[in-house]
């Protein structure tokens, strides 16, 4: 059986574009599964980084709280006067701006903030020195003193809810 000479031509023309169609094909699959795996791998990246700013700001806010739930305890059951309550405000200040960094915190917060805003309005005024405190002085000085520790407990009370969020927003 012989062929003619154009049907060798056809064929063998027909072989290398069969192949050629291949490895075009395969090139360009190889291609696409390339971009597609860097897409994947750098939408990963950006979560991971994502992930470890929120854990950074979580870990300052957790500290913020902390220092102001031992300025807490350090004022605890005592009158304070303005001067006493001082480092609040600095920790008031480093709060609010976590809040504004953090959504996801940013009510509990918001809520110590204003509790050390209402305990730090409560501050007792300077005393004034007397042999002897009138009896209606002595009693307006005592219920003042009453309502700066119930301001204090509830801010004690804000600082634990923001601790137990941040810290259920770190096992997450």
């Amino acid at each position: 059986m012989t062929l003619s000479s154009t049907a060798l031509a056809i064929g063998t023309s027909a072989g290398s574009l069969l192949v050629a169609a291949l490895v075009g094909a395969l090139t360009l699959t190889i291609g696409y599964l390339g971009v597609r795996h860097h897409a994947l791998v750098f939408a990963w990246m950006k979560r991971t980084r994502d992930h470890d700013e929120t854990a950074k700001d979580l870990d300052d806010a957790l500290s913020y709280v902390k220092e102001t739930f031992e300025a807490l305890c350090d004022l605890a059951q005592k009158p304070c006067q303005a001067a006493d309550l001082a480092p609040l405000k600095r920790l008031r200040h480093l709060l609010r701006a976590s809040a504004d960094q953090l959504d996801v915190l940013r009510p509990e917060l918001h809520a110590v903030v204003e509790h050390i805003d209402l305990y730090v309005a409560t501050a007792l005024p300077e005393p004034t020195v007397m042999a002897r405190v009138p009896y209606p002085q002595h009693l307006s000085q005592l219920e003042h003193a009453m309502r700066q520790e119930h301001a204090r407990i509830e801010l004690e009370r804000a600082v634990n809810k923001a601790q137990q969020r941040i810290r259920s927003l770190r096992r997450t």
